[in-house]
């Protein structure tokens, strides 16, 4: 017979997971190289505690499972083939967008982080075709790998437009002087490439976009 009390909570019983294949792919990872420190914690750990209590909880089964299928050699050979497959051109897209990604955070901040950081680093696949191969990727790509419109040295005009916003927005149909290119583009936008100008009569420069600029008419060349 069932019953209820008032501060009574009937013990719930949890799911647990054990077997002869959990036990060979446990022996088989904990001995196995490539695996990061925390998966190697990880499996150190829940193979002592399969000793013990002779079985996983679900949590620990559930996280052991991405662990034995990242690692078994289907996988492995998939993420040998991709690494020796990757170009300096595939680097040079990727560092692109890691630079983007990190001045527009949140999005793959900690995977930004490191491809700057470590020039040898090669993602997942995965990562990679989701980094660089979205619609917005490919504009940012496309803008930072084709030549300048403004050389430096050049004059350019600033678009009399109000869609123009920023510092540059005071100068609006004044004449610039082109300094340099900044190398990271930040913005998805088409003609985004960041340019650095010195609008005629100022001090001090701006970093504004290509796109906000236009040529110099030709009366006032």
């Amino acid at each position: 017979m069932s019953y209820y009390r008032r501060g009574y909570s009937p013990r719930v019983e949890r799911k647990r997971f054990s077997g002869p294949e959990i036990e060979a792919s446990l022996k088989r990872l904990s001995g196995l190289e490539g695996l990061t420190p925390w998966e190697s914690n990880f499996i150190s750990s829940i193979q002592e505690g399969y000793k013990k209590y002779n079985s996983l909880t679900e949590g620990q089964f559930n996280t052991f499972q991405k662990i034995d299928a990242r690692y078994n050699p289907e996988n492995i050979k998939k993420r040998e083939d991709w690494n020796n497959s990757f170009t300096s051109e595939m680097r040079e897209k990727l560092e692109i967008m890691a630079r983007y990604y990190k001045a527009n955070p949140p999005y793959y901040s900690d995977l930004a982080e490191r491809i700057l950081s470590d020039p040898n680093y090669i993602p997942t696949e995965k990562a990679y075709r989701s980094m660089c191969e979205n619609k917005y990727a490919q504009r940012v790509i496309n803008t930072s790998q084709t030549e300048p419109e403004y050389s430096a040295g050049s004059m350019a005009v600033v678009r009399d437009s109000r869609n123009i916003g920023g510092t540059i927005a005071r100068y609006r149909g004044k004449m610039v002087v082109v300094l340099d290119h900044p190398e990271t583009v930040t913005n998805a936008a088409r003609g985004a490439r960041p340019v650095r100008v010195l609008p005629v009569g100022a001090v001090d420069s701006i970093v504004t976009e290509e796109r906000w600029l236009k040529k110099v008419p030709k009366k006032l060349r």
